[in-house]
């Protein structure tokens, strides 16, 4: 064994999650322990369909263990009572394992409600946390910013948005690596005095908090790249990001038009755009505030989506993210 190679890390994957279901997942999870050494799976779900699938990708020689799920949580369900009533669906197995630390990151692209209430009622939240938040990383002209939150608590109050700006906050720095990241409030105006009472009483706490605060961000400016880090509330946050996911599906379709039409003196360069508009770099969204990593995917997410939040997860479970956004919480003033 090499003695300067990375502990391994086991990341669990609901193999069973998401419109494509393992045809999609497995491929995309062992794309991602061949990419990267020291890191291990532990795939959830039907033992039957997932061997099949392994021995088709010639997969036996990784460090694969398949976690055998006979149930499984659909998507009407109640998340709450599915968790509760489902013990040996893949999400709560996986969870519950990872609570135990026989794992040490979860990743689905399942029911989002059955993630988050999994990860709230078997790892439970980091103390300081009232609400955990659901961030994700959007491309923008320079890089990426973090929305936060994007669907998780559709009702807020300030003193939650301003624990989303330190969490965030901590993510953009260990996982961004921005070392001093602008965080902004997203409202309608830049005023401080603009926007409904909790933007105005969120700004308040935020410009007197231990950040970078740049105050208000409105949503012209998101993609230019304004902050590193936006905060909101997840009505709102769920809003913008199926606007930018609608609107950057709408740039795709006009690009691969546009090339089709003979613009070839143009297509490396739409080629470029094309692959900073593609989600499936991202992989996935954080549940961030609960004891523990749990990387929500889109429910359309194909395989490179998959490999991709896979090997995210596998980042923050070497970086400790959860201990390090515990000691960001405890420092508060």
């Amino acid at each position: 064994m090499d003695g300067n190679a990375p502990p391994r890390v086991v990341v669990a994957v609901d193999a069973m999650g998401g419109d494509f279901g393992p045809a999609a997942v497995v491929p995309g999870a062992v794309a991602a322990a061949r990419a990267e050494p020291g890191l291990a799976l532990a795939l959830y779900g039907d033992p039957d369909a997932l061997n099949v699938l392994l021995d088709g990708l010639g997969a036996r020689e990784l460090p694969v263990e398949v976690v055998a799920c006979r149930d499984r949580i659909e998507m009407g369900e109640s998340p709450a009572a599915a968790v509760k009533g489902r013990p040996d669906a893949p999400i709560v197995r996986a969870t519950r394992d990872h609570r135990e630390g026989r794992v040490h990151a979860v990743v689905s692209a399942g029911s989002t409600g059955a993630q988050v209430a999994a990860s709230l009622m078997i790892l439970g939240r980091l103390e300081g946390v009232d609400r955990p938040a659901i961030a994700t990383g959007i491309p923008t002209l320079n890089g990426r910013f973090l929305l936060l939150d994007v669907g998780a608590n559709v009702q807020c109050t300030p003193e939650h948005l301003l624990v989303f700006a330190l969490l965030g906050d901590e993510y953009a720095r260990r996982l961004l690596d921005v070392a001093t990241p602008r965080v902004g409030l997203l409202n309608i105006g830049e005023e401080p005095t603009k926007g409904t009472e909790l933007c105005v009483q969120a700004h308040a706490l935020l410009r007197d908090a231990p950040l970078n605060f740049i105050g208000n961000v409105e949503s012209r400016h998101l993609l230019d790249g304004a902050a590193d880090v936006v905060v909101t509330d997840g009505f709102t946050g769920n809003i913008a990001l199926k606007l930018i996911e609608g609107f950057g599906g709408f740039l795709q379709a006009a690009a691969r038009e546009f090339m089709a039409g003979g613009a070839a003196d143009a297509g490396e360069g739409l080629r470029g755009l094309l692959h900073r508009l593609d989600y499936t770099s991202t992989g996935g969204a954080l549940l961030l505030g609960v004891r523990g990593s749990s990387i929500i995917c889109h429910g359309a997410s194909p395989a490179r989506a998959i490999q991709s939040a896979v090997l995210a997860a596998g980042r923050m479970a070497r970086l400790d993210l959860p201990g390090l956004l515990q000691q960001r919480l405890a420092a508060r003033p």
